[in-house]
């Protein structure tokens, strides 16, 4: 698995409320995500998946699609950037697979304006 670069992921408690607390929400068709920026110089990555999606073994799966995702548009989206990514509640784990996490991220980006030009045109190049 390709490693992240300049990310850090986040694990406490107290980080997960502030990122909901203080990001901004955008909001797709299986993910929602809250972001903002910070004065580090480097993003932190946050993934929730809900106990009601289903077992761990799910959950985990769906967060390792999100992570992959993340790490193949990681060196488009700007830096200093704050991102939690939530898998919808009412979303079943069977609509969970790679590309469609993908897209929808680099769209959610896109219309948040935190991810570069390059990106996005290989995006609509596919659809």
């Amino acid at each position: 698995m390709k490693e992240l670069k300049k990310t850090e992921i986040i694990k406490k408690n107290y980080e997960f409320k502030y990122f909901f607390k203080k990001g901004k929400y955008y909001s797709g068709s299986i993910i929602e995500v809250y972001l903002f920026n910070n004065t580090l110089n480097v993003n932190k990555l946050g993934i929730v998946v809900s106990k009601k999606i289903g077992g761990s073994v799910i959950r985990n799966k769906i967060k390792r699609y999100i992570r992959s995702a993340y790490t193949d548009i990681e060196d488009d989206i700007n830096t200093c950037c704050n991102l939690l990514i939530v898998w919808k509640k009412n979303i079943s784990h069977e609509k969970a697979n790679y590309f469609d996490i993908k897209n929808e991220l680099i769209s959610i980006l896109k219309s948040s304006n935190n991810i570069g030009e390059r990106i996005w045109k290989k995006f609509l190049l596919y659809y």
